[in-house]
């Protein structure tokens, strides 16, 4: 009589394990696989919190090192003004961003009209840092009725700051 009890017992065991295993289990772990939160291949571990840190970094190029600081970029965008160089203007800004055809048509438009000397005179020589995280930042300058004016800048794949925003 034990003998068939602990048989029972085994066979109970075994068929609770094998619907777990088909109901529960497989289906979360295909479903981690598909989410690219476990390894696709056999044994199919789940990643660990650094391995998803690099596989899926949260803040795109916050690791990339500064190569050129948005003070440095936005006196280049000022010197092109100046200069009237059409090219170096645009290279100031951030091709990663969703304004960037806007922000460059309208340099493109001031550069046709002759206007960028006397849009050099609208942009003072310094900004004052709002904030400024790992790859995005916004810096201030002051206009005559003492307003703040923001400029955006975004960090790109080489570690250098963009201008987001005019």
């Amino acid at each position: 009589m034990k003998k068939i009890i602990w048989v029972i017992i085994i066979i109970v065991i075994l068929a609770g394990g094998c619907w777990y295993g088909t109901q529960i289990w497989w289906p979360k772990k295909q479903l981690k696989i598909q989410l690219g939160l476990a390894e696709p291949d056999f044994p199919w571990w789940d990643y660990t919190q650094e391995e998803l840190d690099k596989l899926y970094p949260q803040i795109r190029y916050a690791d990339v090192p500064t190569r050129v600081t948005p003070e440095e970029t936005y006196a280049k965008f000022r010197e092109a003004l100046r200069t009237n160089n059409l090219e170096l203007a645009i290279e100031q800004l951030s091709e990663e961003s969703e304004r960037y055809d806007k922000n460059k048509e309208a340099i493109e438009k001031a550069y046709e009209e002759k206007k960028l000397s006397s849009i050099f005179k609208e942009y003072p020589e310094n900004i004052e840092k709002e904030y400024m995280y790992e790859a995005m930042a916004q810096f201030y300058f002051l206009e005559n009725d003492g307003s703040r004016y923001p400029i955006d800048f975004l960090k790109d794949v080489n570690g250098d700051w963009k201008m987001d925003s005019l």
